[in-house]
């Protein structure tokens, strides 16, 4: 039979209080969930996106050159900025946002449909896509291993882009009117695979590797799970926001949660979130 010290009932009783406290706001957030946002959104989609490469140690005398003739030489050396169509990127982007937000219930409109947006004095909310941002840059990558007293390294650069987006949200006929401002950036880099190999006749170490270079599909393949992914952040923001209203007096949510839509599961999360770049 076992028997339980001290120690263990301190572990149990700690566990239970933590699983206690979480209730409140797990429950609150399942609500929102069965209940749906009952929320209407005017989505503005941007008119076009920016692009930058930084690739400027690749190009030879970069340094000696006007800004004109630096912004004409990164344009016309950059892998994929130079190649990326605007229209693609957005029309990819903004229909996998669109979509994932109504499969959360959201009421969807476009600027073409003010006039009906406006009609409806339910709760509603205009969600401005103000900018969206792709930088194409160099990732350094260092690779190390030590064979027998020696360790050895290997430096590579990788080419690597960022997604970046940045929404502006407010309120429709708001007392106190306020902008709040949401931002999230994703990263993808060269696909790499490599080590070490030391030959056992001769012991001396040479380095295999392959290197899986990113495509221009590899863009619009981001935008569309990005734009996915945003739908689930923005409803995972208007969730929590919900959670805070409805704690009991002096009683804070410990956790920001995410709502697995596929697994039917609320997660407790640090980064699958937008960063709330201000509340004004």
């Amino acid at each position: 039979m076992m028997t339980l010290t001290k120690s263990w009932f301190l572990l149990i009783g700690l566990c239970l209080l933590f699983l206690t406290s979480c209730l409140p706001e797990q429950k609150f957030a399942q609500t929102f969930v069965k209940s749906g946002p009952k929320i209407r959104l005017m989505v503005t989609p941007p008119e076009n996106i920016y692009k930058y490469n930084h690739k400027g140690e690749e190009i030879d005398g970069f340094e000696e050159m006007t800004d004109k003739q630096q912004d004409s030489a990164l344009f016309f050396s950059s892998r994929f900025i130079q190649r990326v169509s605007d229209s693609a990127v957005l029309e990819d982007y903004v229909n996998q946002f669109i979509s994932e937000l109504r499969k959360a219930k959201f009421e969807v409109y476009l600027p073409d449909q003010m006039d009906s947006f406006l009609t409806d004095k339910s709760q509603a909310y205009m969600l401005n896509i103000s900018q969206i941002q792709l930088d194409e840059y160099t990732y350094p990558l260092e690779d190390k291993e030590p064979v027998n007293d020696t360790v050895y390294y290997k430096k590579f650069n990788l080419n690597a882009m960022d997604f970046s987006v940045w929404f502006e949200l407010s309120k429709v006929n708001a007392t106190k009117p306020k902008k709040t401002v949401l931002y999230d950036s994703q990263s993808a880099f060269d696909s790499f695979d490599g080590n070490f190999l030391v030959d056992p006749w001769t012991n001396s170490v040479r380095y295999k590797y392959h290197i899986d270079t990113l495509g221009l599909t590899d863009v619009y393949d981001m935008a569309r799970y990005l734009g996915k992914r945003h739908g689930e952040y923005l409803f995972d923001f208007f969730m929590n926001q919900w959670v805070a209203f409805n704690m009991p007096q002096n009683q804070y949510s410990m956790y920001y949660y995410h709502y697995n839509r596929k697994r039917n599961m609320m997660e407790a999360t640090d980064e699958d979130r937008f960063q709330l770049l201000n509340d004004k």
